[in-house]
């Protein structure tokens, strides 16, 4: 035996010691264990160490943990088990997280080991460690945009940390500009924020800003509280936040660093405060847009940019309780100032109306004729037969789509409404 792994043998006896002294295991299961770890140790401290080497050792203490915490468990019901704070109580979870460690540093590029590392620490809702994972997984891999969406995801989803989750994703997005997905998601997140906010506040009415404030100062103090109290690893550098060094200085940074955060600037109402009404999330689109073109061929630029616009006409379309119709424009405003006389910005002009509509609606009737207005406008003020023929083909194509082959349940009413307007529209 390697001094090592003498050194780790001797550290588990407190521990082992404290699990017999409560009558959780027995000498033989002590023995056992004592082996157990002493082959697992030979094995991910051997040169041909593999990554399943360290998840088996990972899940074996993770069991062991399980069945002292069942035992536990079932002796207290009948006083049979010293209930006093002691050494086993915490060793074991801090044992899995030593096993963890020492697999993401040998094999740091296994997505793997870091995706069973952060299931076990957040399965135990220990907040400190899952940040310090996070830390040391967004810095040795930067380039990995899954990585930071799962971040932002728990910051947000999990600890309800809005400003967190808002960081989280202004660096991933100053390290990784050309990805698409993290946009989309940014803007996503800052429309879920808004929306959840402005319904939290209907549902506790909260209608005057000093109250709004007393929610949000709350919100925080809860979040502070959950932290303290959550189990931790015994590394004393824990952080309350996701931390690590910042990147350098650029464009985007100071453009990101200008919106606004998520404390005061979010009171009031949507009449009163842009940002309630989705603002960041416009901002956002703003920014992507020459961001995502950079790496793109002149030649397909411009198709680019109308399948990123209509990306996000659909996640703008996910938010009910927003003015959509507010959202929507500011893209068609984009469209129509960068592209105007390209047939899509037409389409999407003569379509806003029907977004959000569907052929069960009452309001079916009154959004087609809108959208018919301005096709027939439109279509009159183009001179040219073959535009002409385009514009009608996308129109009946798009009304085909979303209303003829729907597979909601259509009236004869509403039938012979939309077979009227299409064989008009040809």
């Amino acid at each position: 035996m390697s001094s090592k792994i003498r050194f780790y043998m001797e550290q588990s006896v407190p521990e082992l010691e404290d699990l017999k002294r409560k009558g959780l295991f027995d000498q033989k299961e002590i023995t056992m264990i004592m082996r157990r770890r002493t082959d697992f140790e030979h094995r991910i401290q051997g040169r041909g160490a593999k990554p399943r080497d360290f998840l088996k050792y990972a899940d074996f203490e993770i069991n062991l943990e399980k069945l002292r915490i069942k035992r536990f468990a079932r002796l207290r019901e009948t006083d049979h088990v010293d209930t006093n704070p002691s050494i086993s109580d915490w060793a074991g979870f801090r044992k899995v997280i030593f096993v963890f460690d020492r697999a993401v540093r040998r094999f740091s590029g296994d997505l793997d080991i870091w995706a069973k590392y952060l299931q076990f620490v957040k399965e135990k809702d220990a907040i400190k460690v899952v940040y310090r994972v996070y830390a040391k997984l967004l810095l040795l891999q930067p380039r990995n945009v899954d990585a930071w969406l799962s971040a932002a995801k728990y910051e947000f989803e999990t600890n309800a940390n809005a400003k967190g989750a808002r960081e989280l994703y202004q660096k991933a997005l100053r390290l990784n500009p050309e990805s698409r997905s993290l946009w989309v998601s940014y803007a996503q997140f800052e429309l879920t924020y808004v929306s959840k906010l402005l319904a939290r506040r209907q549902v506790l009415g909260l209608l005057t800003e000093k109250k709004q404030e007393e929610d949000l100062k709350s919100q925080a103090l809860e979040q502070a509280k959950r932290i303290e109290d959550a189990p931790d690893d015994g590394v004393e550098t824990n952080a309350d936040t996701i931390s690590f060094a910042d990147v350098e200085e650029d464009d985007l940074k100071l453009e990101l660093a200008s919106l606004p955060e998520a404390d005061m600037n979010v009171l009031g109402s949507p009449e009163t405060n842009p940002v309630l009404k989705g603002d960041i999330a416009l901002t956002v689109f703003d920014l992507a847009i020459p961001e995502l073109l950079k790496e793109v061929g002149e030649a397909h630029k411009t198709d680019k940019v109308f399948e990123f616009a209509e990306e996000f006409l659909k996640l703008f379309a996910q938010f009910e309780t927003l003015n959509r119709d507010y959202l929507y424009y500011h893209v068609l405003s984009y469209l129509q100032t960068n592209f105007k006389d390209d047939i899509r910005t037409i389409l999407t002009d003569i379509t806003l109306p029907l977004r959000n509509t569907s052929v069960l609606d009452s309001s079916l009737a009154e959004a087609l004729k809108l959208s018919v207005n301005k096709f027939t406008a439109y279509k009159l003020k183009i001179k040219d037969s073959k535009r002409k023929t385009e514009l009608s083909e996308k129109y009946v194509g798009y009304l085909t789509e979303k209303f003829v082959n729907s597979e909601e349940p259509k009236s004869e009413k509403t039938e012979a409404l939309l077979k009227a307007i299409i064989q008009k529209c040809r």
